[in-house]
């Protein structure tokens, strides 16, 4: 199925365009609770789905994604970053890189299954970026290609600058 209004890094998924993502509470580094209804019409909201945390991909991710925040700000957007592995793990990458943003647990990958690829058997995802307005409808989700693999995904500075785009347009819309 193609659709010429999406760009190519536009991921297959049961979600489509319009449809409220589904609702999840998962625990952050810090301990406490982070919802997607936390920022419920208040702001828009990017769900970044990134594998194990310890490789050097991931890592680049969070930084590029770190790097943006303050832009995304700008926008009244917020980051949620959700990964399969434990508070523990994410409280270590949380702090080695500063990220200004909440890293969340989902080491049984119960929500990540929900939003993107995920193989059970071996804890792994493909990158993916959700981007969803302030009332939590899903405007795009997006796969990221990981360096050093043949992943028909897009470059993180590529689809960054998709979501800053899709905020432009949110905002000149309404």
């Amino acid at each position: 199925m193609s659709n010429t209004n999406q760009p190519e890094h536009q991921q297959e998924s049961f979600l489509q365009p319009g449809q409220v993502i589904p609702a999840f509470t998962l625990p952050g580094a810090d301990g406490m609770p982070h919802s997607p209804w936390d920022y419920k019409q208040r702001q828009h909201l990017v769900l970044l789905f990134t594998p194990n945390s310890s490789s050097s991909e991931t890592r680049g991710l969070l930084r590029a994604f770190a790097r943006a925040y303050t832009s995304f700000r700008e926008e009244d957007c917020s980051i949620l970053a959700i990964s399969p592995d434990t508070v523990i793990a994410n409280l270590r990458i949380q702090e080695e890189l500063n990220l200004p943003y909440p890293l969340l647990a989902d080491a049984k990958g119960e929500v990540i299954s929900r939003y993107t690829q995920w193989n059970a058997t071996t804890g792994t995802l493909n990158p993916s970026i959700v981007l969803a307005d302030r009332y939590n409808v899903l405007v795009t989700m997006l796969k990221v290609s990981s360096p050093g693999t043949t992943d028909p995904g897009e470059p993180v500075e590529k689809v960054i600058a998709h979501l800053f785009d899709a905020l432009t347009n949110l905002r000149n819309d309404g």
